[in-house]
């Protein structure tokens, strides 16, 4: 029975557990994986806000544009030649809505139609930096189409990191009324 004791706390102590050098080095592994783990999830949330921030200037700057086009594809442009890209505000003669004009004032597109005041078109959320119209073949006896080229720059107002989209849209106007006249 004595043999039996001695083998039962000779088996005791061979059992040993983690020396503290282990679990400090088990730690700093540790430590240094989630510091890891957090600094790519730091990074894909910062990609993912900037992914919405493009989103949303996008967005915005195409719905701006494609109504511009929808206007101008109907319109009447007369005497506004700006080959250099220099005009700021571009004035249409629609068939239905009277006189259009399109222009930029604190960053925000607005629209005046039939000769009332200008309401928004862009939302807030945007800054639309430059908004240039190059037009040809408006003049009376060019015999070209009228086409407009609409050369922007656009910013978002929120976020962290200022973002900036540039986009270049041409356009021709199809005014039925010139095309009938001019075989």
């Amino acid at each position: 029975m004595k043999n039996f004791k001695f083998k039962i706390l000779n088996f005791k102590n061979k059992e040993t557990g983690f020396t503290l050098v282990e679990v400090l080095v088990t730690s700093l592994i540790f430590s240094i994986i989630a510091l890891s783990v957090n600094a790519i999830f730091v990074q894909i949330i910062n990609l993912q806000r900037r992914g919405f921030a493009v989103q949303k200037i996008q967005d915005n700057s195409l719905l701006v544009l494609e109504e511009m086009s929808r206007d101008i594809r109907v319109s009447r442009i007369s005497d506004q030649e700006s080959s250099n890209c220099t005009a700021t505000t571009i004035t249409l003669v629609h068939p239905m809505k009277g006189s259009v004009i399109y222009r930029t004032n604190a960053g925000i597109v607005q629209r005046s139609t039939g000769g009332g005041s200008y309401e928004d078109i862009s939302s807030s959320n945007v800054n639309f930096t430059r908004m240039n119209f190059c037009i040809l073949g408006s003049l009376v006896n060019d015999n070209q189409s009228p086409r407009v080229s609409i050369v922007t720059s656009v910013q978002n107002r929120t976020g962290k990191d200022i973002l900036q989209i540039n986009i270049q849209t041409t356009t021709t106007s199809r005014n039925v009324a010139d095309e009938f006249q001019n075989p």
